[in-house]
């Protein structure tokens, strides 16, 4: 650093690049003794080693130089190694995009392990999805500068905010302007006000203000939920079908224009998205004052719970897909109780069937 000061109480050990910390003429079994020693491991060596190359899972190559490693096998062993030393502190730079889908299962199993004994991890990573899953506090960093320092649901709806814009420093103004405090502990993000649902199926109230990605003239607008009789409702029942509609109103000129819709978890999990880009469904010339009606139909498989929608609009500008509006958190909808038939966050209409089997 340049200046300021970090302190550090417990013992530290970090990831910050593929294969960081392991010396290439050694084999794999060589460098976690290594890093054994480094680390003053000195009791269960045997058994730690063990642990390690099992993690790892790249079978004979353990015993081979580590400069014969693809980037995912530094991966694996790089992430084996600063892990299983059981570190106080865990600092992942990035290096969970790397690897199959298996490995990074393992990986985030693991960083799971060290939130619930209460470890600390510091988590870099450009993946917005993966910082609400995993964070209780988010610091988004732009040009050398902390710009904001929240809840992981606000600093990531920040990010994309930036990312997406085409005017960056009037998106930076707006996050400065807030004076955000530093969270201290993470907090639960939740609506205030508790919502008796009976038999209704809208109740006034469930309502958020949404935050909205103009980067060109393009309004939304009458973003809703409609059940089978053509009723508005932010009350769904698992297994019932639905309509999301919202509408759009064009003050540009635009092309090739797609419609996209998420559904996402209190927390900001992303449970489905779809673009109408990908049904091969657009408009090949929106002129200004055209006004578009965008439904998409699905069936609630979401389990009880709180509901965020997601709505977003492309168009082909200087050949290139770009976002020219989005809102987040644009409509919000609770899940009614479904008497505890299933848990989770969906169903799949599961059914179970029992034989007797007699010898």
């Amino acid at each position: 650093p340049t200046s300021g000061r970090v302190n550090v109480h417990g013992r530290i050990n970090a990831i910050l690049e593929l294969g960081s910390g392991l010396k290439p003429e050694m084999t794999g079994k060589d460098n976690i003794k290594l890093n054994l020693l480094i680390n003053g491991v000195e009791q269960d060596q045997k058994r730690i080693t063990q642990e390690i190359i099992d993690f790892a899972d790249i079978g004979e190559h353990i015993n081979q130089p580590v400069k014969t490693y693809s980037s995912g096998m530094k991966a694996r062993l790089g992430f084996g190694l600063a892990t299983v030393t059981d570190p106080d502190i865990l600092i992942v730079d990035e290096v969970l995009a790397v690897g199959d889908d298996l490995f990074k299962r393992k990986c985030y199993a693991r960083i799971e392990k060290f939130f619930k004994e209460g470890k600390t991890v510091i988590f870099v990573s450009h993946s917005a999805q993966s910082v609400i899953e995993f964070c209780s506090r988010a610091v988004l960093l732009y040009d050398r500068e902390i710009i904001m320092d929240d809840m992981p649901k606000k600093v990531t709806d920040f990010y994309q905010k930036i990312i997406f814009s085409s005017n960056n420093d009037k998106i930076l103004n707006e996050v400065r302007r807030q004076e955000v405090p530093v969270v201290k502990t993470a907090k639960k993000v939740s609506l205030k006000k508790e919502i008796e649902i009976d038999d209704k199926f809208y109740i006034e109230g469930l309502n958020i203000k949404p935050t909205e990605y103009m980067n060109y003239d393009v309004d939304i607008f009458d973003v809703m939920i409609l059940n089978e009789d053509g009723n508005k409702v932010n009350i769904l029942e698992t297994g019932k079908k639905y309509v999301y509609t919202y509408k759009a109103r064009f003050l540009i000129n635009a092309i090739d224009v797609g419609f996209g819709m998420q559904i996402k978890t209190e927390k900001g999990l992303k449970i489905t998205s779809s673009g109408s880009v990908n049904h091969g469904c657009t408009i090949k010339k929106a002129k200004i004052g055209d006004v578009f009606d965008i439904k998409w139909s699905f069936v609630c498989v979401m389990l009880e719970g709180m509901y965020f929608t997601n709505v977003g609009i492309t168009s082909i500008i200087e050949n290139e897909r770009v976002i020219i509006n989005r809102l987040v958190d644009a409509y919000v909808f609770k899940v009614k109780e479904n008497f505890n038939k299933y848990s989770g966050l969906v169903s799949l209409s599961q059914q179970i069937k029992i034989n007797t089997i007699n010898d």
